[in-house]
């Protein structure tokens, strides 16, 4: 009967994992959920084979994730011919938008409001810089597609620390 238990308890195991990295999505810290995960899994070694250099790996993951979802958005719309209001405009629409669509329609508010706050930010300042319309909102759609690959790339990292998870528990 203990091995239906604990394969049952797997089961429901990988599906918050799956959840976690959901979150995102979102935009949510999922990775950070798995990280503590991680730990736990590395603090109990029955329920797995979490060894500390995998733990520091999905730290790692963790961390690139992090690092490609603040650089990736602004690499996009500098790459694009954005200016620095441009850039500074969509970093700030986007920050802005996520805490306050997390607050009129939490969760999925932060998503649409984090995409919506980087593409208006991007193009209010490149308009108050160039004072051309055409060029902000072809700047403030970069923004968008960079905010859009930002999250993809976190999602990337955290399905990496999903996998590794999975592996070093598969029984």
């Amino acid at each position: 009967m203990e091995i239906y238990l604990y394969k049952a308890l797997l089961i429901v195991f990988y599906v918050y994992l799956f959840m976690a990295l959901g979150l995102n999505i979102l935009g949510l810290p999922g990775n950070w959920v798995l990280v503590g995960t991680a730990l736990i899994v590395a603090l109990i070694p029955q329920f797995g084979d979490l060894t500390w250099t995998y733990f520091f790996i999905v730290l790692g993951l963790a961390l690139l994730g992090e690092a490609v979802e603040s650089l990736l958005g602004l690499v996009v719309v500098t790459k694009k011919g954005g200016t620095r209001w441009g850039v500074i405009g969509s970093f700030l629409g986007g920050i802005t938008g996520v805490i306050l669509g997390s607050a009129v329609v939490p969760p999925i508010g932060s998503v649409i409001f984090g995409f919506v706050g980087a593409f208006a930010g991007a193009v209010v300042g490149e308009y108050l810089r160039e004072q051309k319309t055409d060029s902000a909102l072809r700047i403030g759609f970069w923004a968008f597609v960079g905010r859009s690959l930002a999250i993809m790339g976190k999602v990337i990292a955290g399905a990496g620390i999903v996998w590794i998870l999975i592996a070093r528990t598969w029984t």
